[in-house]
């Protein structure tokens, strides 16, 4: 006899009635049918929402990348502008005289001179006027009209002395000049020492004329190895080649 279960279904009246015969086998086969068709739903809702967050993520790094790039627009912009402005900055500083590009100094000198040790150096000179050359070399750019002092070619290294004795006003790092330094002398003059390769004394100190200050080089914007020199008179650039002939014998 096979094993099963049977179904009566009887109608109200009792009239009618019907029999179903569901086997075990038959049960069993439907069972793991069915839950073999639950499994497949289940993993095919998992794989279906596993694809909708993978599609939900692309979406969002599609709009953060959209947003990265407006961004990097902005910015790129933005330098531009800087470069404008910057570029206009410029123009103006020389428009007002602020800042300059220096011309070519030439002749490039390639040897220190063997007589630079023989420059009278007189540290007691009334008034204590700027009076020293302050390096051994040839003078290639004069005092002129928007040039305010003298540019002396000479080699890189060699030696910077102060003109005169006084107190550093300031030693540091200029765009246009390089390195400088600035020695207040007395209340009416003062010297400035620009493009040096090294700075070998300090601001606020003390030098006596003829006193090494530092080394010629080519720093800030220049194109060959030369000291620029200024002479000040009560904050006014003067011509130093006045002051050089009656005071320093070579």
């Amino acid at each position: 006899m096979k094993k099963g279960f049977s179904i009566l279904i009887v109608s109200d009246d009792s009239r009618r009635s019907r029999s179903y015969f569901l086997s075990r086998n038959f049960i069993i086969i439907t069972g793991v049918i069915v839950a073999a068709a639950i499994l497949v739903v289940i993993i095919a809702g998992l794989n279906y929402a596993a694809v909708s967050v993978r599609a939900m993520e692309v979406d969002m790094l599609r709009r953060r990348n959209a947003q990265l790039e407006k961004e990097f627009a902005k910015i790129e912009e933005i330098r531009e502008n800087l470069q404008v402005a910057e570029a206009n900055n410029r123009k103006i500083k020389v428009m007002l005289g602020i800042e300059k590009t220096p011309e070519p100094v030439e002749p490039s000198i390639v040897e220190i001179s063997p007589h630079y040790t023989d420059i009278e150096v007189l540290k007691d000179m009334p008034e204590n006027i700027p009076s020293l050359l302050p390096t051994m070399g040839q003078i290639s750019r004069e005092f002129h009209p928007g040039h305010n002092g003298l540019d002396i070619a000479a080699p890189q290294f060699s030696p910077i002395i102060a003109s005169a004795s006084g107190m550093v006003e300031a030693a540091g790092w200029d765009s246009l000049y390089g390195n400088y330094v600035v020695i207040e002398h007395n209340k009416n003059y003062s010297t400035f020492y620009g493009h040096l390769n090294s700075i070998d004394v300090l601001n606020g100190s003390r030098v006596s004329g003829g006193q090494v200050i530092g080394t010629v080089g080519s720093t800030g914007k220049s194109t060959s190895s030369h000291l620029h020199y200024e002479v000040r008179f009560r904050g006014e650039p003067v011509d130093p080649i006045g002051y050089l002939p009656f005071f320093v014998k070579l």
